[in-house]
Parts: C-alpha cells; sequence; structure tokens
C-alpha cells in the first residue's frame, strides 16, 4: 500500500497517501462498519471511491488503528469518538489528512494547475498586486489558493467571500515556509498561522489558529 509519508509538526501530524491502486484494490483493503458501507454506496464515480478509502486508510496506518469519519452538519470532517480535530484535501493523486490537537486546515493542489480564470475570485486586489509584481506568479497563486482553503476549513465558518474576507499577509516565498493570513467576519476577526511545502507536483499548505492574537 503507498502510504507515502507522515509529517510531524508543531501543531499536529500531516499523512500523505499516494493514489495509484483501482477502486477493487482499495476496497478489498478496507474493512468497512455499516455507516461506512452505507456511505460508500452514494459514490458512483471511480475517483470519490477511492478518494473515500484512501482517506480511511491513512488515518488507519497513521493512528493505528480504524477511526471512522463522521460529519458535522457544516460539512467539517470529525473523528468519531475523539477530541482530535482533523483536516482533509485531495488533488488528482494525493489524499493529504492533518491531525491536530487544534482546529486545523489543509489543502492540497497540483502547482501546475490553470486557476487564472478565477483569481479575482479568490484574491484581493493588493493580493493580486503582489503577486504580479513578483518573480513566482504561479507558485504564489498556488499558495494563496491553498492558504484561503485551508483557513475556510479551519474557520467553521460558512458563505465566507475569499477575496473579501481572507487576507494572505506579504511573506518572501522561497526564503520561508511560514507565513500568516486572517478571516474577517461580521464579529471578530481570526488570525491564523500557516506553512506550506511542496510534495512532487502537488503544494501542501495548512494552518492552526493563531490563538494568541486572534480578536
Amino acid at each position: 500500500m503507498p502510504f507515502v509519508k507522515k509529517i510531524e509538526t508543531e501543531n499536529g501530524v500531516i499523512g500523505i497517501w499516494e493514489i495509484t491502486e483501482s477502486a477493487g484494490s482499495l476496497i478489498s483493503a478496507f474493512r468497512f462498519t455499516e455507516n461506512e458501507e452505507i456511505e460508500f454506496k452514494k459514490f458512483s464515480g471511480e475517483k470519490r471511491q477511492k478518494e473515500y478509502l484512501a482517506t480511511r486508510l491513512l488515518l488507519q496506518n497513521i493512528l493505528g488503528e480504524k477511526t471512522e469519519v463522521i460529519y458535522h452538519e457544516t460539512r467539517r470532517p470529525l473523528l468519531k469518538d475523539s477530541t482530535l480535530n482533523i483536516s482533509i484535501s485531495h488533488s488528482a493523486d494525493y489524499v493529504v489528512v492533518f491531525i491536530s490537537n487544534d482546529l486545523c486546515g489543509i489543502d492540497v493542489e497540483n502547482v501546475h494547475r490553470n486557476i487564472d480564470r478565477v483569481t479575482k475570485r479568490f484574491l484581493h486586489p493588493e493580493e493580486l498586486a503582489w503577486i504580479v509584481n513578483s518573480n513566482q506568479h504561479q507558485m504564489l497563486k498556488m499558495i494563496h489558493w491553498g492558504a484561503k482553503e485551508a483557513i475556510f476549513k479551519c474557520s467553521c465558518e460558512t458563505g465566507v467571500q475569499f477575496d473579501k474576507q481572507i487576507f494572505i499577509t506579504p511573506f518572501e516565498s522561497g526564503k520561508t515556509e511560514l507565513f500568516r493570513g486572517k478571516l474577517a467576519t461580521k464579529n471578530k476577526v481570526v488570525q491564523y498561522i500557516l506553512r506550506y511545502f511542496n510534495f512532487g507536483n502537488n503544494m501542501v499548505v495548512y494552518c492552526v489558529e493563531d490563538k494568541n492574537n486572534s480578536l
């Protein structure tokens, strides 16, 4: 089984699984609970089936035991009968999970993905201007996309406008993997600590809430 990597961070554990198997191969390695079997039968497409199974097999490898994923009414994933927090993301080839004692968010994207047509929908004009004036257009666009997805997953908020409510503080990409962002809602501003790294052709961005600087 291609359980690719387990990464210990100061905020939790990241797991990465490369999806190379068929859905049938993953099914043969997975032990369904009754609820999981009902949920799995809702997926007719093989891609979604493989993501579902690889995610749960990855969690089993990281935690050393089978753990069921359930969902909050906002569709935020939770680990059944656990106080740990979890965030999940998929790209074309990988599943990543982030498990932490803190609220957390993670996103994985292929670094070559073309997101030019949606940049104005998720980037604030000041962020876009900063990226345009840099010499790392594609890399910074993907970092910002992943950062805003990660913050959204971490926040438990709904109906968030990425270009108007989530802001990424400029940072020296290539010199640091640590940067910051914030989410402004009607009642508060929440600060986030973010990090990123490349894995093959994918960019992984993850975050936790900065408890010392949230207002």
